[in-house]
């Protein structure tokens, strides 16, 4: 390397790994058997997660 030329260093540490709640798990709606994601935390899936509003902070929703 010259004088002029910069030089680097790896990045370590910065990847952790993903979440995972458990395999084979079904969804709790009874009579609907979906087998969920290991990455989705929730118990039920998605056409049968019941419905939240969002945090709307200072503003109207008509």
């Amino acid at each position: 390397m010259n004088e002029r030329s910069l030089g680097g260093h790896t990045l370590s540490g910065g990847e952790r790994p993903s979440k995972s709640f458990g395999t084979g798990r079904i969804c709790r709606e009874p009579g609907c058997n979906t087998r969920l994601s290991m990455y989705n935390n929730g118990k039920f899936c998605y056409q049968h997660e019941p419905m939240a509003v969002p945090r709307t902070r200072g503003k109207k929703i008509a």
